[in-house]
């Protein structure tokens, strides 16, 4: 992409008189102004831009003042030149940069700098669920706040940060190095990438590139395609037995994340044989994990939980044989039996949780739980279809108290 010549070569003509008198003498100040070639969009609000053009320069010393927006961080430009080595900028309005064209001819210029507050995107799902698959559909929603309508520029897309402030200084470097090391790569009319895709630059940063070019008009919610997938998923059930001793389950699924990039956390409008189930949100979802997402309250499975048998016992005993310390012994005794039946024709998997007081002791168990802690016992089921099962349990707590006679 090429800037516009004509609004250069006035500034060269009024500059001629001067080449000809000294021709290695320092030109005269020329101003540019670079189309923007792409922008990319950081999830507080930051937005990098990248400006390219080419221009026919002559050999040896040169001033440009280089148009950049009011509301750009002037401390953040970078400017590379082709065939041209730095001597100077000096940062006043536009920043002035002295430059030594080592090569007479047409030399690109690409100019880069940060923005903030300048824009913003954020991720739209729609999910579409089937026996054993999701369609994920996301659409990128971006406002351009930048203070200037782009026209035809490559859009990036970054996710994966929770936090603004650590990472702003230090993206500022890391966004400048990558433009320098990238400006020589890529042609002024670059071609688009052929497809969305993400990366881990930038360390916890994932940059999606939207394909081909696209306008972003000025303080308008614009929707673009950002990836579609079909992942595969396992459905779950989860019964928390001690707040929900009648139920219900609740109805969760577990897609796996297959792409390179992951799924930027967002509303989601939730599809079931293509009838609207609810509004829920995505969780952020690395490559290669599972997004798990809560349907909700389901009746596919009846649970119920009932205190079985509560027995208490007590006795008195002397603490030795050696003295007459005398304590009180109560021994209670709690038995749960935990029944669960499935309104299914296909198989379900349910995950049971419980919890049991901390000093307790475990004296009988069926079936063993897969996870156990000092308060809690959680079992994983695979039910047949239309199967009656159960869990049953009993624990114990012992409690000791002094029945000796102070005076």
């Amino acid at each position: 992409m090429k800037i516009f010549v004509a609004l250069l070569m006035p500034m060269l003509l009024i500059c001629a008189p001067v080449f000809a008198a000294s021709p290695q003498s320092v030109e005269a100040t020329t101003a540019i102004t670079l189309p923007v070639d792409s922008v990319t969009i950081y999830p507080d609000g930051l937005m990098a831009v990248k400006r390219m053009g080419a221009l026919d320069v002559t050999e040896g010393e040169h001033k440009f003042v280089v148009d950049v927006p009011e509301a750009a961080d002037k401390s953040t430009t970078l400017l590379s030149v082709s065939n041209a080595t730095m001597k100077r900028v000096i940062y006043e309005g536009n920043p002035v940069y002295t430059l030594n064209i080592s090569s007479a001819g047409s030399q690109d210029f690409a100019l880069s700098y940060l923005m903030y507050n300048a824009g913003s995107w954020e991720p739209r799902y729609d999910l579409h669920l089937s026996n054993d698959s999701v369609l994920v559909r996301a659409n990128a929603v971006v406002t351009n706040q930048g203070g200037e309508e782009l026209k035809t520029v490559r859009l990036k897309l970054v996710a994966g940060l929770t936090t603004p402030e650590p990472y702003m200084a230090k993206a500022s470097n890391q966004i400048q190095q990558r433009y320098a090391d990238a400006v020589m790569e890529a042609a002024p009319a670059a071609e688009p990438a052929p497809a969305p895709s993400g990366t881990g630059e930038l360390e916890t940063l994932y940059i999606f590139e939207l394909e081909g070019r696209k306008d972003l008009v000025m303080d308008k919610e614009i929707g673009f395609p950002l990836f579609e997938e079909k992942a595969p998923l396992k459905r779950i059930y989860t019964w928390d037995a001690s707040s929900r001793e009648e139920g219900p389950v609740v109805e969760e699924i577990r897609a796996n994340n297959t792409m390179t990039g992951p799924w930027p956390s967002g509303k989601t409008l939730l599809y079931k044989d293509d009838d609207y189930v609810s509004t829920i949100q995505m969780p952020f979802t690395p490559a290669g994990t599972n997004a798990s997402i809560v349907i909700g309250p389901s009746a596919d499975l009846k649970v119920t939980r009932k205190l079985k048998d509560y027995n208490i016992t007590e006795r008195i005993g002397n603490v030795s044989a050696s003295n007459n310390h005398t304590v009180k012994v109560t021994t209670e005794t709690w038995t749960y039996h935990l029944k669960v039946e499935s309104n299914l024709d296909r198989a379900a998997n349910l995950e049971v949780t419980d919890t049991r007081p901390k000093e307790a002791r475990i004296i009988s168990i069926s079936p063993d739980p897969a996870e156990t802690t000092a308060t809690s016992l959680k079992w994983k089921l695979l039910l047949r279809p239309r199967e009656k099962t159960a869990i049953d349990y009993a624990y114990q707590v012992i409690t000791t108290e002094s029945l000796q006679s102070t005076y």
